[in-house]
């Protein structure tokens, strides 16, 4: 059987190799499968360049640093009929409105992939530039939740919308838990984690606002990965929960899922717009229980009751009681991460991600 000719596009930083993990699995599990002929299209510098390279993946290099570049287009259309290709898979904005208008004209299928929940409009012109671009032939979801909520902006055929979890592999979470010595943590203090920032939907000031609920007598520490201890906004939030002594912003931080694996709890109260977040698949991956609001796709994440606790978005009162209930019940607690472990094993690993995603693409080309 011939090979399928993928071009993969996709755009990241220098920073932090971790937030692209699953998705540069999935590219290279493509390429071992040996039904694939993979190309990566990414922007020079791309942390993705040398794991790629590692495996035999042709990787070229484009700016991808405009939403619509003449440049960019040219460059992509010449790969499409250069190097024949049957599948233009888009991962991010810029290389979805860039490879998607490069596309029209030739017989190449088009796949980009979305992550989150909202910020799509019929009445946005630049909705028809990503997810409502006319020459989309699917849409990837991380979760049937963000594959529910396109459904109802997209013209035509809904079923271009479809859903593929990312895979994670238990390899990747083998570190020993982060060592906290350098703060000031009580003794045997049950620790609660969040990887946060100041974004009003990532919903920091409601985790404040469920901590200054709680008794004030808790032996409780809470580590905020991501949150600039300098930054006086971040000061006032952490005044806001009224135990900020045992509030710890730790600003940036390259091992947060170890941080996740030295606590007891991951929090994540997102009020509106997430996806299928990765700070919760790795705390679960290494036996960390979540309490997650239902939002976006938090839910297919954790199953409330069973391995974590998923509470309504923006309500302290609730998280606060979810935050009691693992508190006061340790072996619940410890129950609930191992169960998270073995479910991210058995739901969100690689192989998974890669075969559904290989689906797609021969139904696409049949």
């Amino acid at each position: 059987m011939e090979k399928i000719k993928l071009l993969a596009i996709t755009h990241h930083s220098k920073k932090n190799i971790n937030p692209i993990r699953p998705e540069a699995a999935q590219i290279i599990g493509l390429h071992n499968s040996g039904m694939v002929d993979v190309t990566v299209l990414c922007n020079p510098g791309s942390t993705l360049i040398p794991h790629l390279e590692k495996e035999g993946i042709t990787v070229l290099t484009d700016p991808l640093n405009k939403k619509l570049s003449r440049s960019t287009i040219s460059h992509i259309r010449r790969l499409i009929k250069e190097l024949n290709i049957d599948i233009l898979h888009l991962f991010n904005n810029i290389a979805c409105s860039n490879g998607a208008t490069a596309a029209i004209g030739t017989k190449v299928k088009v796949i980009a992939y979305r992550g989150q929940t909202g910020n799509v409009s019929r009445f946005d012109p630049s909705s028809y530039l990503v997810m409502l671009h006319p020459r989309l032939n699917k849409i990837i979801c991380v979760a049937k939740a963000i594959e529910k909520d396109l459904h109802q902006y997209l013209w035509g055929d809904k079923s271009r919308a479809t859903t593929v979890y990312k895979g994670h592999d238990q390899s990747w979470y083998q570190s020993n838990p982060a060592s906290l010595e350098e703060l000031s943590l009580n003794k045997d203090s049950f620790k609660l984690s969040m990887v946060a920032n100041l974004r009003p939907r990532k919903g920091l000031d409601v985790f404040m606002d469920a901590l200054s609920i709680l008794p004030k007598d808790l032996n409780l520490d809470v580590l905020l990965v991501g949150a600039d201890p300098k930054n006086p906004k971040i000061q006032e939030m952490l005044e806001r929960s009224t135990i900020s002594s045992r509030v710890h912003a730790l600003g940036y931080r390259e091992d947060a899922p170890e941080v996740a694996a030295a606590s007891d709890v991951i929090i994540l109260p997102t009020t509106k717009r997430e996806g299928l977040c990765r700070a919760v698949l790795e705390a679960n991956s290494y036996g960390v229980p979540a309490i997650v609001s239902d939002t976006g796709g938090n839910a297919e994440l954790v199953s409330d009751g069973q391995t974590g606790i998923v509470v309504p978005p923006s309500d302290p009162e609730a998280l606060a009681t979810a935050i009691m209930k693992l508190y006061k019940d340790r072996n619940l607690c410890s129950e609930y991460g191992i169960k998270s472990k073995q479910r991210t094993i058995e739901k969100f690993n690689v192989r998974q991600g890669v075969e559904r995603t290989l689906e797609i693409y021969q139904s696409l080309l049949r």
